[in-house]
């Protein structure tokens, strides 16, 4: 696919005749303005007739996707990897900063927009905008339409307002447990049933209580009948704490909606 523009700069529509463009290089009645995508300004005055062309844009914040359509075919697509390494560029530059000044710091002669966003995130919001230009430049545009996926609405045509807060993930403690009763509580790859945890009986400001151990380093202490005494404490917090009972076996858990209740203790 070859994308034209006229004389004046205005977006044409693309061609197939690949044979013609060399034709048209060769004569010198075209130039190309880039190579990618490839696409040709055309030196002399032609008529400006076009089809509306419709662009659709899925952001994101690792990748971004913009396509292009007509009534009959599909004119343009591509597909953006956004850069992650700006954060790290960052501290990396404050470092260097830090390690060359030898005067007293200066921090309250700086001020920022009203919509100012952090580097990363503008950078993001600025590729995204490229994107629309470029293909605004080689192809006329008629209209440009984001892809917001509403997946509760998609579920529920109805939903609207606090109801958002009321989907299928309401009364459990984090997506892991949804996922596990979803699944019956058995593994997905060898089909058995129960899942495994290992819990400690501890006294934490005068109630007993199990550590509720989770992947990420935090724990949560909860009561026999599932109530939460303490949340998101970390393994250093066990010196607070009076160990009772140390559970070495494996023990179940089973989750409901409305409570946890823990086999075995």
């Amino acid at each position: 696919m070859v994308y034209v523009i006229s004389k004046d700069s205005k977006p044409l529509m693309p061609t197939k005749r690949h044979r013609k463009v060399r034709r048209l290089l060769k004569q010198g009645l075209a130039k190309v303005v880039r190579r990618e995508p490839f696409t040709i300004q055309l030196l002399y005055d032609t008529t400006t007739y076009t089809q509306p062309v419709i662009a659709g844009m899925d952001t994101g914040s690792k990748t971004a996707g913009v396509s292009a359509i007509t009534d009959k075919q599909k004119l343009f697509s591509i597909e953006v990897e956004l850069r992650q390494d700006i954060k790290k560029l960052l501290l990396e530059r404050r470092e260097y900063r830090r390690n060359r000044r030898y005067g007293k710091t200066r921090f309250l002669n700086r001020k920022r927009r009203n919509n100012w966003l952090s580097p990363s995130l503008q950078w993001k919001v600025d590729a995204h905008n490229r994107l629309v230009n470029l293909i605004t430049k080689i192809l006329p545009i008629a209209k440009v339409e984001i892809a917001p996926f509403d997946i509760h609405k998609i579920v529920n045509p109805d939903v609207e307002g606090s109801q958002y807060q009321e989907g299928p993930q309401k009364g459990f403690f984090d997506v892991r447990e949804y996922c596990l009763w979803r699944a019956g509580y058995k593994s997905e790859l060898s089909g058995k049933k129960g899942i495994h945890r290992r819990f400690d009986k501890v006294r934490y400001k005068n109630q007993v209580g199990i550590i509720y151990s989770l992947s990420s380093g935090y724990f949560d202490i909860r009561t026999l009948n599932g109530e939460k005494i303490h949340s998101s404490a970390k393994y250093q917090d066990l010196t607070k704490m009076l160990m009772l009972e140390r559970r070495e076996q494996r023990t179940f858990l089973h989750l409901k909606e409305d409570a946890v209740s823990c086999a075995g203790l």
